[in-house]
Protein backbone atom coordinates (compact mmCIF):
# COMPACT_ATOMS: atom_id res chain seq x y z
CA UNK A 1 0.00 0.00 0.00
CA UNK A 2 0.98 3.56 0.16
CA UNK A 3 0.33 7.22 1.54
CA UNK A 4 0.25 10.34 0.06
CA UNK A 5 2.07 13.82 0.78
CA UNK A 6 0.55 17.00 -0.41
CA UNK A 7 2.78 19.86 -0.23
CA UNK A 8 1.50 23.13 -0.90
CA UNK A 9 -0.13 22.64 -3.53
CA UNK A 10 -2.25 25.27 -5.65
CA UNK A 11 -4.64 25.01 -8.32
CA UNK A 12 -5.53 28.43 -10.39
CA UNK A 13 -7.72 28.63 -13.14
CA UNK A 14 -8.33 31.57 -15.89
CA UNK A 15 -11.65 32.48 -16.30
CA UNK A 16 -12.76 35.66 -18.46
CA UNK A 17 -9.12 36.93 -17.85
CA UNK A 18 -9.54 36.69 -13.88
CA UNK A 19 -7.67 34.27 -12.00
CA UNK A 20 -9.50 32.00 -9.64
CA UNK A 21 -7.95 29.69 -7.11
CA UNK A 22 -9.81 26.20 -6.59
CA UNK A 23 -6.99 25.35 -4.42
CA UNK A 24 -4.28 27.07 -2.35
CA UNK A 25 -1.73 26.16 -0.19
CA UNK A 26 -3.17 22.75 0.86
CA UNK A 27 -0.37 20.68 2.83
CA UNK A 28 -1.98 17.68 3.66
CA UNK A 29 -0.73 14.22 5.11
CA UNK A 30 -2.56 10.90 4.13
CA UNK A 31 -1.16 7.46 6.25
CA UNK A 32 -0.68 4.46 4.49
CA UNK A 33 -3.89 2.44 4.62
CA UNK A 34 -5.67 4.73 6.53
CA UNK A 35 -9.48 6.38 5.35
CA UNK A 36 -9.73 10.19 5.35
CA UNK A 37 -12.66 11.95 4.70
CA UNK A 38 -13.24 15.28 2.79
CA UNK A 39 -15.76 17.86 3.81
CA UNK A 40 -16.66 21.48 3.16
CA UNK A 41 -19.10 23.90 1.63
CA UNK A 42 -19.70 23.27 -2.21
CA UNK A 43 -17.38 24.78 -4.50
CA UNK A 44 -14.66 24.65 -1.53
CA UNK A 45 -12.18 22.74 -3.65
CA UNK A 46 -12.90 18.97 -2.69
CA UNK A 47 -13.30 17.58 -6.15
CA UNK A 48 -10.33 19.39 -7.68
CA UNK A 49 -8.42 18.29 -5.42
CA UNK A 50 -9.37 14.51 -5.70
CA UNK A 51 -8.98 15.00 -9.72
CA UNK A 52 -5.57 16.42 -9.62
CA UNK A 53 -4.48 13.33 -7.08
CA UNK A 54 -6.50 10.90 -9.81
CA UNK A 55 -4.33 12.62 -13.10
CA UNK A 56 -7.28 14.10 -14.59
CA UNK A 57 -6.18 17.69 -13.90
CA UNK A 58 -3.37 19.40 -13.43
CA UNK A 59 -1.79 21.06 -10.50
CA UNK A 60 -0.34 24.65 -10.81
CA UNK A 61 2.10 24.74 -7.92
CA UNK A 62 3.37 22.50 -5.00
CA UNK A 63 3.99 18.76 -4.58
CA UNK A 64 2.42 15.23 -4.78
CA UNK A 65 4.72 12.26 -2.78
CA UNK A 66 3.50 8.89 -2.94
CA UNK A 67 5.13 7.01 0.24
CA UNK A 68 5.59 3.87 1.61
CA UNK A 69 6.89 4.16 5.02
CA UNK A 70 10.09 6.76 5.13
CA UNK A 71 10.54 6.00 1.20
CA UNK A 72 9.07 8.41 -1.82
CA UNK A 73 8.08 6.13 -4.72
CA UNK A 74 6.61 6.01 -8.26
CA UNK A 75 2.69 6.81 -8.37
CA UNK A 76 0.90 3.75 -7.41
CA UNK A 77 -2.22 2.67 -8.74
CA UNK A 78 -4.90 5.02 -8.33
CA UNK A 79 -8.42 4.41 -9.14
CA UNK A 80 -11.47 6.89 -8.78
CA UNK A 81 -15.02 6.03 -7.98
CA UNK A 82 -17.47 9.01 -9.62
CA UNK A 83 -20.40 10.51 -8.18
CA UNK A 84 -22.57 8.34 -10.66
CA UNK A 85 -21.43 4.79 -11.46
CA UNK A 86 -20.45 5.58 -15.12
CA UNK A 87 -20.81 1.43 -16.05
CA UNK A 88 -20.59 0.55 -19.61
CA UNK A 89 -24.53 0.19 -20.41
CA UNK A 90 -23.76 -2.72 -23.43
CA UNK A 91 -21.84 -4.95 -20.70
CA UNK A 92 -23.43 -6.91 -18.26
CA UNK A 93 -22.68 -6.95 -14.35
CA UNK A 94 -19.74 -9.18 -14.24
CA UNK A 95 -18.54 -7.56 -17.50
CA UNK A 96 -18.37 -3.97 -15.90
CA UNK A 97 -16.69 -5.19 -13.20
CA UNK A 98 -13.63 -6.41 -14.96
CA UNK A 99 -13.54 -4.27 -17.18
CA UNK A 100 -10.47 -2.62 -16.10
CA UNK A 101 -8.61 -5.71 -16.11
CA UNK A 102 -6.31 -6.13 -19.37
CA UNK A 103 -4.47 -8.82 -20.30
CA UNK A 104 -6.05 -11.38 -18.01
CA UNK A 105 -7.56 -14.61 -19.25
CA UNK A 106 -11.11 -15.37 -19.42
CA UNK A 107 -10.90 -17.45 -17.05
CA UNK A 108 -9.09 -15.00 -14.41
CA UNK A 109 -11.31 -12.17 -15.01
CA UNK A 110 -14.53 -14.74 -13.93
CA UNK A 111 -12.38 -15.90 -11.24
CA UNK A 112 -12.18 -12.22 -10.04
CA UNK A 113 -15.81 -11.37 -10.86
CA UNK A 114 -17.14 -13.90 -9.20
CA UNK A 115 -15.15 -13.08 -5.83
CA UNK A 116 -16.35 -9.61 -5.96
CA UNK A 117 -19.74 -9.97 -6.80
CA UNK A 118 -19.94 -12.61 -3.96
CA UNK A 119 -18.47 -9.80 -1.46
CA UNK A 120 -20.92 -7.18 -2.82
CA UNK A 121 -24.19 -9.27 -2.73
CA UNK A 122 -24.48 -9.33 -6.40
CA UNK A 123 -23.61 -12.84 -7.32
CA UNK A 124 -27.53 -13.14 -9.22
CA UNK A 125 -26.98 -9.87 -10.72
CA UNK A 126 -23.87 -11.38 -12.87
CA UNK A 127 -25.09 -11.27 -16.51
CA UNK A 128 -27.53 -8.33 -15.84
CA UNK A 129 -27.49 -4.99 -17.53
CA UNK A 130 -27.01 -1.55 -15.80
CA UNK A 131 -30.58 -0.62 -17.02
CA UNK A 132 -31.66 -3.77 -15.14
CA UNK A 133 -30.51 -3.15 -11.55
CA UNK A 134 -31.10 -0.48 -9.36
CA UNK A 135 -29.04 2.84 -8.46
CA UNK A 136 -27.60 1.22 -5.23
CA UNK A 137 -26.69 -1.84 -7.12
CA UNK A 138 -24.59 0.12 -9.89
CA UNK A 139 -22.82 1.96 -7.38
CA UNK A 140 -21.55 -1.28 -5.74
CA UNK A 141 -20.76 -2.37 -9.12
CA UNK A 142 -18.75 0.52 -9.40
CA UNK A 143 -17.38 -0.05 -6.41
CA UNK A 144 -16.26 -3.87 -7.48
CA UNK A 145 -14.84 -2.33 -10.92
CA UNK A 146 -12.66 -0.50 -9.01
CA UNK A 147 -11.42 -3.55 -6.34
CA UNK A 148 -11.26 -5.59 -9.17
CA UNK A 149 -8.37 -3.14 -10.93
CA UNK A 150 -6.87 -3.44 -7.31
CA UNK A 151 -5.70 0.00 -6.42
CA UNK A 152 -3.23 0.67 -3.54
CA UNK A 153 -5.14 4.21 -3.45
CA UNK A 154 -9.12 4.73 -4.04
CA UNK A 155 -10.11 8.15 -4.41
CA UNK A 156 -13.97 8.33 -3.84
CA UNK A 157 -15.86 11.94 -5.03
CA UNK A 158 -19.60 11.87 -3.67
CA UNK A 159 -20.58 8.62 -4.68
CA UNK A 160 -23.27 7.41 -2.37
CA UNK A 161 -24.72 11.05 -2.67
CA UNK A 162 -27.45 10.73 -5.11
CA UNK A 163 -29.21 7.56 -3.39
CA UNK A 164 -31.88 7.03 -1.09
CA UNK A 165 -31.01 6.64 2.64
CA UNK A 166 -31.57 3.20 3.62
CA UNK A 167 -29.16 2.13 0.11
CA UNK A 168 -26.54 5.10 1.34
CA UNK A 169 -26.86 3.23 4.93
CA UNK A 170 -25.86 -0.13 3.48
CA UNK A 171 -23.65 1.02 1.70
CA UNK A 172 -21.49 3.30 3.90
CA UNK A 173 -21.50 -0.22 5.75
CA UNK A 174 -20.32 -2.10 3.28
CA UNK A 175 -17.39 0.07 2.05
CA UNK A 176 -16.09 0.23 6.01
CA UNK A 177 -15.70 -3.55 5.56
CA UNK A 178 -14.42 -3.46 2.24
CA UNK A 179 -11.71 -0.76 3.84
CA UNK A 180 -11.32 -2.93 6.29
CA UNK A 181 -10.56 -5.85 4.92
CA UNK A 182 -8.96 -4.98 1.60
CA UNK A 183 -6.65 -2.40 3.51
CA UNK A 184 -6.44 0.47 1.08
CA UNK A 185 -5.58 3.84 1.20
CA UNK A 186 -8.62 5.68 0.70
CA UNK A 187 -9.91 9.48 0.45
CA UNK A 188 -13.49 10.27 0.41
CA UNK A 189 -15.05 13.02 -0.32
CA UNK A 190 -18.52 14.27 1.16
CA UNK A 191 -20.86 17.23 2.07
CA UNK A 192 -22.20 14.98 4.60
CA UNK A 193 -20.87 15.45 7.71
CA UNK A 194 -22.91 12.31 9.51
CA UNK A 195 -21.06 10.03 6.41
CA UNK A 196 -17.89 11.77 7.27
CA UNK A 197 -17.57 10.61 10.70
CA UNK A 198 -19.22 7.10 10.04
CA UNK A 199 -15.93 6.46 7.40
CA UNK A 200 -13.35 8.75 8.17
CA UNK A 201 -10.03 8.13 10.23
CA UNK A 202 -9.54 11.67 9.81
CA UNK A 203 -11.72 14.38 8.71
CA UNK A 204 -10.39 17.14 6.66
CA UNK A 205 -12.89 20.41 6.42
CA UNK A 206 -11.60 22.37 3.24
CA UNK A 207 -12.93 26.19 3.14
CA UNK A 208 -12.51 28.34 0.08
CA UNK A 209 -9.67 26.16 -1.32
CA UNK A 210 -7.63 25.77 1.94
CA UNK A 211 -7.44 23.56 4.81
CA UNK A 212 -9.08 24.83 7.76
CA UNK A 213 -8.72 21.93 9.55
CA UNK A 214 -8.23 18.25 10.30
CA UNK A 215 -9.57 16.63 13.05
CA UNK A 216 -8.71 12.59 13.81
CA UNK A 217 -11.91 10.80 14.74
CA UNK A 218 -10.58 8.36 17.29
CA UNK A 219 -13.61 6.23 17.13
CA UNK A 220 -13.73 2.26 16.09
CA UNK A 221 -16.13 0.85 13.82
CA UNK A 222 -19.04 -0.02 13.26
CA UNK A 223 -19.96 4.16 14.33
CA UNK A 224 -23.25 5.14 15.98
CA UNK A 225 -24.59 8.78 15.08
CA UNK A 226 -26.46 8.69 18.45
CA UNK A 227 -23.56 8.02 20.58
CA UNK A 228 -22.68 11.11 22.96
CA UNK A 229 -18.81 11.33 21.31
CA UNK A 230 -20.42 11.14 17.84
CA UNK A 231 -22.33 13.83 18.65
CA UNK A 232 -19.47 16.19 19.99
CA UNK A 233 -17.54 14.98 16.97
CA UNK A 234 -20.32 16.13 14.58
CA UNK A 235 -21.06 19.62 16.80
CA UNK A 236 -16.74 20.71 16.18
CA UNK A 237 -16.89 19.86 12.83
CA UNK A 238 -20.09 21.74 11.72
CA UNK A 239 -19.09 24.91 13.99
CA UNK A 240 -15.87 24.89 12.04
CA UNK A 241 -17.82 24.43 8.73
CA UNK A 242 -19.87 27.52 9.71
CA UNK A 243 -17.55 29.46 10.99
CA UNK A 244 -18.35 28.73 14.72
CA UNK A 245 -21.45 30.01 14.56
CA UNK A 246 -23.87 28.09 16.83
CA UNK A 247 -25.81 24.90 15.15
Amino acid sequence: MAGIRIVNLTKTYQINNREIKALSGINMEVEDKSFVTVVGRSGCGKTTLLRILCGLEEKSQGEIYYTKGDMIISKPKTSMVFQEPRLMPWLTVGENITFGLRGESPAVKRQKADKLLDLLGLKEFKGAYPHQISGGMAQRVALGRTLCYDPEIILMDEPLGALDAFTRQNLQGEIVKLFINKEKTVIFVTHDVDEALLLGQKVVILEKGSIKKQIPIDLPYPRHPDSEIFFKYRQAILREILGNKEN
